[in-house]
């Protein structure tokens, strides 16, 4: 019986190893973007909850009442451990009122929102449309008529 020389040289298996690597560093930038699309899914989900409930809340209130009690009401988001929201409300118009929420949030080095420091003022620099508000991602938007 003769013994063969068919083998791998160190070459060919030094070549697998690194295509390995590769396609494992791959997987691994694919698995750490997918955990910060589910943190910031999350983070969206419950600030929207967050500004829908307030939202309810307002409604619930006298329409005399709304625009002394909740403009530029500032809150945190309990759920979000760096969050600040804050409600503007437009009594412009005699008929309705605008209602305006927004939450900001600040994951890892990223801030989610135009409130750059999270402290529910529209300080200089922050306001990057000039609208006169704080805006976000998480913005509800509400009229309420005067019934």
């Amino acid at each position: 019986m003769k013994l063969s020389n068919k083998g791998f040289t160190f070459a060919e298996i030094l070549l697998a190893a690194a295509i390995l690597a590769f396609a494992l560093c791959a997987l691994l930038a694919t698995y750490i973007s997918c955990i910060v699309l589910y943190t910031t899914s999350k983070n969206v989900n419950i600030a929207t909850n967050a500004a829908l409930g307030l939202a309810e809340e307002i409604r619930t209130d006298s329409f005399s009442r709304i625009y002394s009690d909740y403009n530029n009401l500032t809150f945190i988001v309990n759920d979000i451990p760096s969050s600040r929201g804050v409600v503007y409300v437009n009594q412009s118009n005699p008929e309705f009122l605008t209602v305006t929420i927004s939450v900001c949030w600040r994951q890892g080095n990223k801030i989610f929102g135009e409130d750059t420091n999270l402290n529910g003022v529209l300080n200089a620099g922050e306001d990057t449309n000039s609208n006169g508000i704080i805006d976000s991602p998480v913005q509800i938007i509400t009229r309420i008529v005067n019934r």
